[in-house]
């Protein structure tokens, strides 16, 4: 679906003036989008991984008014999550977090916004940071160091989101998939709210 770049009063735009739904979504209401897997060919617009990043610093220098970030994501990369992070935290536009389905690191990015929802029959779900290990024991010892160390800083990141648990209850819980229905997400303090039409209506107003 196509939207007019510009709208002038009775006259048609050109084709150069229209744009998709995410460019109107993006420049009318403060929108983005993190879709598919979090990492260097993903991200917002599926343009790489600081994209999403890149599009919140320009909103940002445009003006300080909510930016509404919605997640459906199974997860990725777990620095760049890190790095998206450190982005919602650093610029002055509050961001607004709204989740569709949040798996692994889109979990902690659901639970880093100011304001967090999740629709009514969302998914989100935490567990261990994982990846890989080849080389010699050596090898195998520094990278299970690196992991220790993006579990913990995880960790630390959703009880500084307002997680509703003690750091043992939370290493416990995320041993396997933690999968949370919506109220269990806002009870666990992963989210605030669940989203409805009034909410949804004043933001695309």
């Amino acid at each position: 679906m196509l939207y007019p770049r510009e709208t002038k009063s009775g006259q048609l735009v050109t084709d150069e003036q229209m744009v998709c739904y995410r460019e109107h979504l993006t420049q009318q209401h403060r929108v983005l989008f993190l879709s598919g897997i979090i990492g260097k060919s993903c991200g917002v617009c599926g343009q790489g991984e600081l994209e999403g990043q890149n599009l919140l610093l320009a909103l940002d220098s445009l003006s300080h008014k909510p930016i509404k970030l919605i997640i459906t994501s199974p997860g990725g990369d777990v620095d760049s999550a890190f790095l998206f992070y450190d982005t919602i935290k650093l610029i002055k536009s509050p961001v607004i977090t709204i989740g569709r389905y949040c798996a692994s690191a889109a979990a902690m990015l659901l639970a880093a916004g100011q304001k967090r929802y999740v629709l009514p029959h969302a998914k989100v779900m935490l567990h261990l940071v994982s990846g890989s290990m080849v080389g010699d024991a050596r090898e195998w010892e520094i990278q299970h160091k690196q992991l220790q160390g993006y579990m913990n800083r995880m960790v630390d990141i959703l009880l500084e989101c307002g997680i509703k648990r003690t750091r043992d209850e939370v290493m416990r819980d995320i041993d396997r998939d933690f999968w949370l229905e919506p109220e269990e997400a806002i009870e666990y303090g992963l989210a605030d709210a669940i989203l409805d039409k009034k909410t949804l209506g004043g933001w695309l107003s």
